[in-house]
């Protein structure tokens, strides 16, 4: 029988969060939502800003930021015409 189930890595949990530059970007731990959460400060990936998110306790160490692709709500995401 094989064990290859167990080499799998847990999926990262991914929640979406906002910056004032405008951007969207995910947040990607491999915590259990159920857990006691813990707030901690993350750079936006596009401005560097600081921004503070609630992740559960003991995944401070394993996060993942990445920007999430797609138009940005203030370029309203439509291109102009002619």
């Amino acid at each position: 029988m094989s064990d290859t189930f167990q080499l799998r890595t847990k999926e990262r949990r991914r929640e979406l969060h906002h910056c004032e530059c405008g951007a969207r970007f995910e947040v990607g731990h491999h915590g259990d939502v159920q857990e006691t959460t813990t707030t901690v400060e993350v750079s936006c990936p596009r401005c560097g800003r600081p921004k503070v998110v609630a992740v559960p306790r003991g995944t401070e160490r394993d996060l993942l930021v990445e920007l999430r692709p797609g138009p940005e709500p203030e370029d309203g995401g439509g291109g102009g015409g002619d």
